[in-house]
């Protein structure tokens, strides 16, 4: 079982360098890379907490 968490470090670093990457993407990549089939929610949550890591969760 694999967790956003999990996702969001080991694709970190693609994330970072491509922020508009499609979650269909990190889907194929953690099928191709990590063995693992994950829902798109999953992957959603994994960017969300890149995205939140990197520049901040910020309300106004």
């Amino acid at each position: 079982m694999v967790t956003a968490a999990m996702i969001a470090q080991h694709f970190e670093a693609t994330i970072k360098d491509h922020p508009k990457m499609k979650l269909r993407e990190i889907q194929r990549r953690s099928a191709s890379e990590m063995y693992v089939n994950v829902t798109f929610d999953c992957c959603y949550k994994a960017k969300k907490i890149v995205n939140e890591k990197t520049v901040g969760n910020y309300k106004v």
